[in-house]
């Protein structure tokens, strides 16, 4: 009579084969895992981007309601008492003087460093000089400066951010706002 036994396990050929295939795996996967977070501030970039587009929308339909539209310096009266600088029927790029009452949101106002708030905002940045490294096309009908929103963990020098651009120098009605948004650093 023969004596059969059966083996149980796997070779160490089946081993190395399974560890070769988990590290593909992992070397292909991992960095995509890693940019999540990246991905998380381009979207909440894109997402106050979006927001910024339907304010200035809502502030310029109230302001043709109101007849404010013709003014080079009118101000809107919100619901909430609060109030709105706008030029021609478009809200300012001023933070103070329209986009605080604006934005619901919590935004802090910083010229420089990292941001530690949901959300900060630079009304100072020069669209030739702060704006073109980023990607950004100079309109050439458009203001020198953009009131820009910038998420945490990021600086107002990086490339994620939304913009508004008006040229309050206009002389004009109709000369509608640039609102957009810059992700590649995000």
């Amino acid at each position: 009579m023969q004596n059969s036994k059966q083996q149980g396990g796997f070779t160490l050929i089946e081993l190395i084969i399974v560890i070769v295939i988990l590290g593909i795996l992992a070397v292909t996967a991992a960095p995509k895992f890693l940019d999540i977070q990246g991905d998380a501030r381009a979207s909440v970039v894109k997402g106050m981007e979006g927001a910024m587009q339907s304010a200035s929308d809502i502030i310029h339909a109230k302001s043709l309601l109101d007849g404010t539209n013709a003014s080079a310096n009118g101000t809107l009266t919100l619901k909430n008492s609060q109030t709105v600088q706008t030029d021609f029927g478009y809200a300012r790029h001023d933070w103070d003087l329209a986009w605080v009452n604006m934005l619901d949101a919590n935004i802090e106002v910083l010229t420089g460093g990292a941001c530690t708030s949901e959300f900060c905002v630079d009304e100072s940045q020069n669209i030739n000089a702060d704006l073109t490294a980023d990607g950004f096309t100079t309109l050439p009908t458009q203001s020198n400066v953009a009131l820009i929103v910038y998420p945490n963990g990021t600086t107002n020098a990086g490339a994620c951010y939304a913009y508004y651009i008006h040229n309050e120098a206009a002389t004009a009605e109709g000369e509608e706002p640039t609102i957009g948004s810059i992700t590649t650093g995000c």
